[in-house]
């Protein structure tokens, strides 16, 4: 489940204000504190998670079940792809990866923005992963893996999904 984490404690440091928080906590209060400040803290934590989850929902409904484009068909929420009447399997890091370009057509990231947004700041590993799923996305998806029509590279620039 998805909720707010809010820490109570004893420790008064800000050192471990700073680890408590960077260790996934949403709020931190230390004791002693008054119970209305706590039932304040929680009451304002709730507020803000169902602000965000209100926010996507917004955002998801916005955005269409399918993409298609020639004869390539993504079902962004069932995870699925298919070429013609062939369903495609795709890894995880992959269809994310092939969802996010497809969603934002027309538009050229960078390897560094793609493997940002996919990868995260967290993942060890470099923005080289990014190309090497590029390409076994192109294996699958164009007709064509050395001229692409879908998933074009801009030289210099970075990766187009052309619509």
């Amino acid at each position: 489940m998805d909720i707010p984490i809010l820490m109570v404690t004893a420790r008064t440091e800000s050192v471990d204000r700073i680890r408590g928080l960077g260790l996934g906590a949403d709020d931190y209060i230390s004791k002693p504190f008054d119970p209305a400040e706590l039932v304040a803290r929680v009451n304002a934590n709730l507020r803000q998670h169902d602000r965000i989850i209100h926010k996507l929902t917004e955002e998801k409904e916005g955005q269409p079940e399918e993409i298609q484009v020639y004869d390539l068909r993504i079902l962004v929420n069932s995870w699925k792809v298919y070429k013609g009447d062939r369903e495609i399997k795709f890894p995880n890091r992959e269809f994310e990866l092939l969802k996010f370009l497809a969603e934002n057509p027309n538009i050229v990231f960078s390897r560094e923005q793609l493997f940002e947004k996919i990868w995260g700041y967290d993942y060890v590993g470099d923005n080289a992963t990014v190309m090497v799923h590029i390409n076994r996305i192109r294996e699958k998806i164009e007709d064509d893996s050395r001229n692409p029509k879908i998933l074009e590279t801009v030289w210099g620039a970075g990766y187009r999904f052309n619509r």
